[in-house]
C-alpha cells in the first residue's frame, strides 16, 4: 500500500524486507523452540546465554517490522520498543491479544540489553517455556496485515 509523504511522493511497504524479517522471526522462534524442547535451559548455562541473544534478536526484527509499517504506511514514528509495539496495536496491525503478550518481552529485552545483571534466570525460563509460540503469532499476524493490505 502507499500513502503520500509530505512532499506529495508516494511511499511503499518493502514486502521483501518485511519476508525477509518475517523468515527471521521464525528461524529464531524455530531455535528458540528446538532449545526449549531439549529441556535444558539452566540458570547460567550456555543454552540460557543463547536462549537471551535469541530473544534479543526477535525483539530486533519484530521492532522492525513493525517500525517499517507505522513509517511507510502510517507515517508514524516511534521512539523506542515500548512504542512501537503500543502504535503496532493502536494502528491495528497486531491484535489486543498479541499486543498483552509481548508488551513484557519487549520491556523484559530492555533490561536484557541495558540492566543485564537484574534479570532472574528462573523467572526468564519460565517466561520462555510460557511465551515460546508468541512469536510464531506475531509472524503470522503480521503475515495476514501484509496480505492484506497489498
Amino acid at each position: 500500500m502507499r500513502r503520500a509523504d509530505r512532499r506529495g511522493v508516494r511511499m511503499k511497504i518493502d514486502t521483501v524486507r518485511l519476508k525477509k524479517y518475517l523468515a527471521d522471526i521464525l528461524r529464531s522462534a524455530l531455535d528458540l523452540k528446538s532449545i526449549v524442547e531439549q529441556n535444558v535451559l539452566q540458570p547460567d548455562s550456555i543454552e540460557l546465554k543463547a536462549a537471551k541473544y535469541l530473544l534479543i534478536e526477535l525483539a530486533e526484527a519484530m521492532s522492525n517490522t513493525l517500525q517499517h509499517i507505522l513509517a511507510k504506511q502510517k507515517g508514524l514514528a516511534v521512539s523506542g520498543y515500548m512504542d512501537t509495539i503500543a502504535k503496532g496495536y493502536k494502528e491495528g496491525i497486531i491484535s489486543e491479544d498479541l499486543f498483552q503478550k509481548l508488551k513484557p518481552f519487549f520491556d523484559f529485552r530492555n533490561s536484557l540489553v541495558h540492566r543485564y545483571w537484574i534479570i532472574d534466570d528462573e523467572k526468564l525460563i519460565a517466561n520462555i517455556q510460557a511465551g515460546k509460540d508468541d512469536f510464531n503469532q506475531f509472524a503470522e499476524e503480521l503475515e495476514s496485515y501484509i496480505n492484506a493490505i497489498q
